[in-house]
């Protein structure tokens, strides 16, 4: 019994791990400019010196 939850909890931990990886990697993460509904920044590429 103690070795189902036990692979219970892992799965729903490799769940949520798998949603965030998909979402980070369709750039659509918080870090990717996504998911940014009140922070007011916007993605703003590299302006380059002349």
């Amino acid at each position: 019994m103690g070795n189902i939850i036990v692979i219970l909890i892992i799965a729903a931990i490799a769940f949520f791990a798998l949603r965030s990886s998909l979402k980070h990697f369709k750039g659509q993460g918080g870090c990717c400019g996504g998911d940014c509904c009140n922070c007011g920044n916007k993605h703003k590429g590299i302006k380059e010196e002349k």
